[in-house]
């Protein structure tokens, strides 16, 4: 029974380990590429550096816009993020301690929202943005985005207060504190996991979209960082592999920091905020 129970302990983590490896493997191609030069990535793709050439790395710096769209992206982002947990924190609180007439219909407003493709409003969007002159600006983009990240937040932090006790705060409003209190010196601190899973899924979308931002941005001085990487497929389908691999790297590294970082509470806020 011993022997058996070792052997599907092996089986298991061996399948684990398998897992890890195969879904790692683009990002460890994608970072031994950054270090190649194109030439040699089209003659032997899978191959490793025989050299670790950093020219890729100086090209981007020097050669191209990527520290003004890198700075156009970390405006947006911050921003996007900063807006999105003042927004839907006050309104995720509303939704879980208040009862009002049209509460249930907003909720399920908020959740039904995720179920169209946000390229089907494109052109609503745009049109509107145009009307409040915001078309090929940042803060047009950020609207943009804060557009596709408040419902589903409010959402999620909704189901976060849920798993909050209300006897905390009413513990705390018989000692004299006010409801406005309460929440931000008591809830707010306990829902701090659940903050980091709203801050990080707002990071994610405006970190990584593509669609809007092409479509929005006319300007090649206010590109986002994934507008710049497309530039770097050529005519007739070329590609500058060296190049864009470096490029990339050096995009999906903030998003691997802050996972890293905030694994721990970004797990326990979208498990918890899921669970009513």
């Amino acid at each position: 029974m011993k022997r058996k129970r070792r052997f599907l302990i092996v089986i298991a983590n061996l399948t684990a380990v398998l897992t890890v490896v195969l879904i790692l493997s683009p990002l460890l191609l994608l970072f031994l590429n950054a270090f190649r030069q194109t030439s040699e990535i089209l003659k032997k793709p899978l191959g490793l550096p025989r050299s670790f050439y950093l020219g890729n790395f100086s090209h981007i710096f020097a050669r191209t816009s990527f520290t003004d769209n890198l700075k156009n992206s970390l405006l947006t982002t911050i921003i996007t993020v900063f807006l999105c947990l003042c927004a839907t924190t006050p309104a995720g609180y509303v939704l879980s301690r208040f009862s009002f007439i049209g509460r249930r219909v907003i909720i399920i407003w908020l959740l039904a929202s995720q179920a169209f493709p946000g390229v089907l409003m494109a052109v609503g969007f745009i049109n509107v943005l145009k009307s409040l002159g915001l078309y090929n600006t940042l803060p047009g983009l950020v609207v943009l985005y804060m557009s596709f990240t408040i419902p589903f937040c409010s959402w999620l932090l909704k189901g976060y207060f849920d798993q909050i006790p209300i006897s905390i705060e009413e513990a705390a409003m018989i000692d004299g504190c006010t409801r406005a209190r309460a929440m931000y010196k008591i809830v707010i601190p306990l829902a701090i996991p659940g903050l980091i899973a709203v801050g990080t899924f707002a990071f994610m979308l405006a970190w990584n979209e593509f669609f809007f931002a092409l479509v929005l941005l006319q300007d090649s001085k206010r590109y986002t960082l994934p507008l710049f990487l497309a530039r770097f497929l050529g005519t007739g389908g070329a590609v500058e592999w060296g190049y864009l691999c470096a490029a990339s790297t050096l995009c999906v590294l903030p998003p691997i920091f802050i996972f890293l970082a905030f694994q721990k509470y970004l797990i326990s806020g979208l498990t918890k905020g899921a669970i009513k």
